[in-house]
């Protein structure tokens, strides 16, 4: 049997959070609102190659939290096709420096960053991020000191 397996880039992308619980989305060229983000280098850290790449395209210090979501072939990358792991990530201020790779960015409510998305998986991964961070919220005011 002739299975077919993944060859392709590896990606990964920030549902970056400001300190007022929006988020910010990027656009270059003609392209589409999106998630600021890039490749991951081999043998690299995730979390922190995230971090540096939030860095050097949006100039903002950020924590990187859990994935929220994988995707495949959202971002296309010539003829490789792209898997995408997207990260929950707190920006410590929305000030925002572009780098070379966007012309223009923007802060949304989460809400209006769901309808900027073109695909659905986009959509569900930011409406995850707001889901698993109010339970992280919301264990964090339920526990008490110890953790109980």
């Amino acid at each position: 049997m002739g299975e077919s397996y993944f060859r392709g880039h590896v990606t990964q992308r920030g549902i970056v959070f400001g300190p007022r619980g929006d988020v910010l989305l990027v656009t270059s060229g003609l392209r589409p609102w999106t998630f600021p983000g890039g490749r991951i280098e081999a043998e690299a850290d995730p979390e922190a190659a995230l971090r540096r790449t939030l860095y050097e395209r949006v100039g903002l210090h950020t924590t990187v939290e859990e994935p929220v979501k994988t995707v495949t072939d959202i971002w296309g990358s010539g003829d490789e096709p792209v898997y995408a792991v997207l990260y929950r990530v707190q920006a410590r201020s929305r000030d925002v420096d572009l780098g070379e790779e966007h012309d223009d960015f923007c802060w949304y409510t989460p809400d209006g960053a769901v309808e900027e998305m073109h695909f659905k998986s986009l959509e569900a991964a930011v409406e995850r991020a707001v889901t698993n961070h109010e339970a992280a919220e919301w264990t964090a005011e339920t526990e008490g000191p110890d953790g109980e």
